[in-house]
């Protein structure tokens, strides 16, 4: 085989390679936060951000009104997000469509990688999609549960597209 062709090969995959594992190591990366204001109380492990709030952790990111930050030994537990909506998007894996969100409050859990999503909420990847009053998306394994058991009055919507020819 020619030298050359494999040095191709070689980083062609190595930059595959490395975008893989970027997509999968999102809860590994920093937490950045963006705002028009921010307040932090150590004492109590919370801080709070407002105006304009962008949350951006791998390929997650978060875009809200205000964002209340729960730590527990400098480490994030819990983030709570209010807006008109707050908007989230993700890339899942490479070669996958990112998947979008809105919600008018979205509670956050790094450590487990939940995103439970409240309030005329909608999550979408491509032309399907699912709106309930609650929808929780597991990051880590792409799985999404809507509805809440025992209200008939708040129903599910689902859309599932047909796979589409590519003939």
């Amino acid at each position: 085989m020619n030298k050359g062709i494999l040095k191709i090969f070689f980083a062609l995959m190595m930059t595959f390679c490395m975008h893989v594992y970027a997509l999968e190591s999102d809860t590994k990366q920093p937490v950045t936060i963006e705002s028009d204001s921010g307040f932090y109380d150590d004492r109590k492990g919370l801080s709070t951000y407002t105006g304009k709030v962008v949350i951006v952790q791998g390929t997650m990111r978060l875009d809200a009104d205000k964002v209340v930050v729960y730590l527990q030994d400098r480490e994030i537990k819990k983030m709570i997000a209010t807006g008109t909506p707050v908007k989230f998007q993700q890339t899942p894996e490479a070669g996958k469509e990112d998947v979008h969100g809105n919600s008018l409050i979205i509670e956050y859990y790094p450590e487990t990688e939940l995103l439970i999503m409240m309030q005329k909420a909608v999550i979408w990847q491509g032309g399907n999609s699912t709106a309930s009053e609650r929808i929780e998306y597991d990051r880590a394994s792409e799985v999404v549960k809507a509805g809440q058991v025992g209200s008939s009055s708040k129903r599910v919507h689902v859309i599932l597209q047909p796979k589409s020819d590519s003939k």
